[in-house]
């Protein structure tokens, strides 16, 4: 039979049981739970809590004659291993059953016993609950099992039988009731109050993916002036807080929010330039004091690149934890765009080391030949080797004096020119070029030193090896937001295979060189492409993107 006015007297301890449970949730020892960050020391204040309620669940106790206690005591201890584990589960019941073996009674040892027991079963509730999450089901099962085998322990181990078969009629019910629901009201506080840290921990990634998301633009471009003010206007905003600063490794670069004198902050931000990092500077302004959350930006190799403040209203909000998460995932962000921002300064003037080294490839090559043309002219025809010489200087002249890797085409050309008249002067009528550049093409933009290689290659594999000579064409197509150019002879040619192995080897400087510069400057450009046979010339093909030039360029 269920004795109602017992069991009325243990639902009103159960009030002590919820207030026990908010108490938990509102420790670190609840937060460091979540996050998995239990330390030694936390381990051991959960120990101590559960025991504390457990010896509470003794003390308020209801006394049942011969000396027995109907009590809360179990649950202190099956929520010790539930939560804790086996080994926690285990000594709080230990600590919570000698107590309860001290205050005597000829149940006090089966009390002890069963109190180690309830621990243990708090860890089986929690292992084989579904993913071991907190599942108020399972844990209320469990306890109501567990406290089953606590009357089972009382009639095997206490003596008298009799009496022990009197107190379990008379508090067995109300203490299997009361003790699983008690310990499913603690589960599903717990449950509850975890799901609101992981919504509130929800809300702050979404704040800090927002203030991601609205600083790339800016910080892809650095930390400046210039980009330092967009940046602490957003955490402003879109961080909820008073005031934000923005400062590189060496300076302030701006401030957003209420009135605060600069000068101050300047002068703590050099304190904190001694040890960079995560933690708060604050100083008196007008009578009231600032506190500022230091939140840094790191680069390439975690090299210390700049710090973002956030005001804050007290210090209270560094306890709860999700300020802390919060100002960390910023800082990775953050971090991570600015290292994305160091890399692309690299890659670019990678980029433009490889270029210059490529393009330098060009000119030892044409200066080469050029000279080796003019040389067969000293002794045969010295005034036409002086003319070109003055061709050769001037043409050299221009290209020094280029301060850009682009030209219009119309300047290529120029310089083509330049080349054609030294290599004209060479073969005489055996070579003969035909440029074809329609006038809306001549100020378009493209890479200086690309048509100069491909016809020099047509001219000494095509043209050369035939003795009555042939034909070069240079042409430029308008395809709209693309330009299509071609180089072709009618020389030898060549058969399929060597088409493939140019195409796939690429030997020698002229071709491979044009080719890589093009892949470098043109990241979808998909190469060269080579169309020839035996004895039936050879036409070399690309596009490239349609700019034009600047009238300044």
């Amino acid at each position: 039979m269920l004795d109602l006015n017992l069991s009325i007297q243990l639902l009103e301890r159960m009030a002590l049981v919820a207030l026990a449970a908010y108490i938990y949730n509102q420790t670190s020892l609840f937060r460091n739970l979540i996050k998995d960050e239990l330390t030694l020391q936390d381990k051991i204040g959960m120990v101590l809590f559960f025991s504390a309620l457990s010896i509470m669940g003794t003390y308020t106790g209801v006394g049942i004659e011969p000396f027995a206690i109907a009590n809360t005591r179990p649950i202190g201890a099956f929520m010790a291993g539930y939560i804790g584990g086996p080994v926690m589960g285990v000594i709080v019941g230990a600590i919570a059953g000698g107590h309860r073996y001290l205050f005597g009674g000829f149940t006090a040892f089966a009390c002890a016993i069963s109190t180690i027991m309830e621990g243990l079963m708090g860890y089986v509730a929690r292992k084989y609950s579904r993913d071991k999450g907190l599942s108020v089901f399972r844990g209320w099962l469990c306890a109501a099992i567990a406290e089953m085998l606590q009357m089972l322990i009382v009639l095997t181990v206490a003596r008298p039988l009799d009496a022990s078969v009197q107190v379990v009629r008379i508090v067995g019910l109300p203490m299997i009731i009361v003790n699983s629901l008690g310990v499913a009201v603690f589960i599903l506080i717990i449950r509850n109050a975890k799901e609101d840290y992981a919504r509130i921990g929800a809300v702050q990634s979404q704040k800090v993916l927002d203030i991601a998301g609205r600083t790339i633009s800016y910080l892809r471009n650095g930390l400046d002036r210039k980009t330092a003010g967009p940046v602490a206007e957003i955490i402003c905003e879109t961080g909820n807080v008073e005031a934000a600063f923005v400062a590189d490794s060496k300076e302030l670069l701006a401030y957003n929010g209420d009135a605060a004198n600069e000068g101050f902050l300047s002068k703590n931000l050099a304190e904190y330039y001694k040890e960079p990092g995560f933690g708060t500077i604050s100083f008196m302004n007008g009578g009231k004091k600032l506190l500022f959350y230091c939140v840094p930006i790191y680069g390439i190799d975690c090299n210390f690149e700049g710090v973002i403040g956030h005001q804050l209203k007290s210090e209270k909000v560094l306890r709860d934890g999700y300020f802390a998460n919060y100002a960390k995932e910023l800082s990775e962000l953050l971090s991570t765009q600015m290292e994305i921002h160091k890399l692309n300064v690299l890659a670019h003037e990678a980029y433009v080391a490889e270029y210059r080294a490529l393009r330098a490839q060009i000119e030892p090559h044409f200066l080469f030949n050029a000279l080796n043309t003019i040389a067969s002219f000293c002794r045969t025809n010295p005034v036409r080797a002086r003319e070109l010489i003055i061709d050769l200087s001037n043409y050299f002249r221009q290209t020094l004096n280029r301060r850009d890797d682009f030209v219009s085409i119309k300047s290529e050309i120029s310089f083509l020119n330049s080349y054609l008249s030294i290599e004209k002067a060479r073969f005489g009528s055996r070579l003969v070029i035909n440029i074809d550049i329609p006038d809306q093409l001549q100020l378009a933009k493209m890479p200086a030193f690309v048509l100069q290689p491909l016809v020099e290659n047509s001219i000494k594999h095509g043209i050369l090896p035939r003795a009555e000579g042939g034909t070069v064409t240079v042409r430029a197509e308008d395809l709209g937001s693309t330009i299509g150019f071609s180089v072709e002879d009618d020389g030898v040619g060549m058969n399929k295979e060597r088409v493939e192995q140019i195409t796939t080897f690429w030997p020698g400087i002229g071709l491979d060189n044009v080719n890589e510069r093009l892949k470098i400057i043109y990241p979808e450009f998909n190469g060269l492409h080579i169309r020839s046979g035996h004895d039936n010339g050879t036409r070399v093909s690309f596009k490239i993107n349609r700019e034009v030039m600047d009238a300044n360029e």
